[in-house]
């Protein structure tokens, strides 16, 4: 008994270990194509990454394998005509695929892997449904006159929401526990619960949308399990993030950086997805050009890539972050504005703080700047309209050429106040983050910073509320 017992031991064992070695091995069959190099890619992201890179034979047949499993998630096979269709790389990891370079996606068949044949069927499905999706659309905008007929258009955009959510339940629950059941769920949005609104209620559009916002704040990632590494290698891990941060919340740091970390928070359970977020979302708000979104950056740097929590960064990294922390911090919106005092042109020192009116524009400039030689005379002209009403300009010429600033202030008639920094000791670049001209900064009568780096264009706008 003990002799059986161990021969059996010493199969399951081998039979275990044939199953962890298997690897990935991909046959590929593309009629139409021979004796050409075909790319194996993968999503990572919105970005397109390449795995592997295989010559096909005579008869149009490229093999990828290795004896290491790939990290799950939807793959490219990319064809010389820089054309592709895609794949799922799931558990099984050793299939074949067929189909032809006249269409590919409806020629597209598989063997030994049932779950990349429903995928194939989806994805049929879906340009179907995008062509009704469009036909729709196109008749919305011919018939928006009539109402009758868009009632009737938007029944049938309807029922079609409904068929495109059904096929997905349907994927749900035929692969469980599958990528493809993954991404069908991902794929779905969080249905929104109708709201009792009771019936004294004033401003129920208010409410409404109050109870709506919150709603979907908190339930937008029911369906997507943000921590699944399998997320990463799709395009919709990052488009759901961008739809979340760009058109769900409120586009206010108080509002954003909450849930930028609740989510950062919830993906450390996987190290992978833990530095994807991190790195995504403080390089998508370092680049933003919604201004106070810089907030949000310096936030996430601090609390994660300046405390050590970013293994993954090295030393050049962290040191470029902590500068631009360092260029950031001190003129984020809402921080008090740093109290230059500097002397103007006849040698008077000003400062901000004496400033007494109700909004003071910063303006770093210089007179050579060809920019700024656009934006100064539209800046005079809101000046001179908007001064009476309690602006004032603190003009501060970045440039050491006094002559010269001077005959342009004198023939320009640029009548605010005009300083600037003769013995370069105000540290006015790095309070203001001054790397080029021109710049404007708000600051409200307690002298906050309020808006800045804004295009004289919105500033008009911006001074037609606040100095009404």
């Amino acid at each position: 008994m003990r002799k059986i017992a161990f021969i059996l031991t010493i199969c399951i064992t081998n039979i275990c270990s044939n199953l962890f070695a298997q690897g990935h091995k991909i046959v590929i069959q593309i009629d139409g194509i021979k004796d050409s190099t075909i790319l194996l890619g993968y999503h990572y992201g919105e970005k397109k990454f390449v795995q592997d890179t295989v010559k096909m034979n005579s008869e149009g047949i490229a093999v990828f394998q290795g004896d290491s499993t790939l990290k799950k998630g939807i793959y490219l096979v990319i064809l010389p005509t820089k054309t592709y269709f895609e794949i799922l790389v799931g558990d099984n990891q050793r299939f074949e695929v067929k189909t032809s370079l006249k269409n590919l996606v409806d020629n597209l068949s598989f063997t030994n892997s049932k779950e990349n044949s429903a995928f194939a069927d989806y994805q049929r499905f879906m340009i179907e449904q995008q062509g009704f999706a469009k036909e729709y659309q196109d008749k919305f905008k011919a018939v928006s006159a009539k109402p009758d007929s868009v009632k009737i258009i938007q029944d049938k955009i309807k029922a079609l929401d409904k068929k495109v959510n059904d096929y997905w339940d349907g994927i749900i629950k035929d692969y469980p526990n599958t990528l493809f059941s993954l991404i069908a769920k991902s794929m779905k949005n969080v249905e929104m619960p109708e709201f009792k609104i009771p019936a004294n209620t004033k401003n129920v559009d208010s409410l409404k949308w109050v109870l709506s916002y919150r709603y979907n704040k908190e339930h937008f990632f029911d369906n997507i399990p943000v921590a699944d590494p399998r997320l990463l290698r799709t395009p919709i891990l990052e488009t759901r993030l961008n739809t979340f941060f760009d058109r769900v919340l409120i586009p206010t740091p108080d509002s954003i950086t909450p849930e930028a970390i609740k989510l950062i928070e919830i993906s450390r359970s996987n190290k992978e997805v833990f530095q994807y977020l991190v790195s995504f979302l403080v390089n998508k708000f370092s680049t933003s050009n919604i201004m106070g979104f810089d907030a949000v950056f310096v936030s996430l740097a601090e609390k994660y890539y300046l405390s050590g929590q970013a293994w993954w960064a090295d030393k050049k990294l962290i040191e470029k972050i902590q500068e631009r922390v360092t260029a950031l911090k001190p003129n984020l919106i809402g921080n008090q504005c740093p109290n230059l005092s500097l002397p103007d042109m006849v040698g008077i020192t000003r400062k901000i703080s004496d400033i007494k009116t109700k909004i003071t524009v910063v303006y770093f400039w210089d007179s050579s700047c060809s920019h700024c030689k656009k934006v100064t005379p539209e800046l005079k002209k809101i000046y001179d309209k908007f001064k009476s009403k309690g602006l004032e300009v603190y003009a501060v010429y970045t440039q050491g050429n006094q002559p010269e600033v001077v005959e342009y202030i004198t023939k320009n008639q640029l009548n605010w106040i005009n300083v600037w920094d003769p013995a370069q000791n105000s540290n006015f670049r790095k309070l203001f983050d001054i790397y080029s001209t021109p710049v404007i900064y708000v600051l409200d009568k307690n002298k906050k910073i309020i808006a800045k780096r804004i295009s004289e264009e919105s500033l008009n706008q911006m001074l037609e509320l606040e100095l009404k």
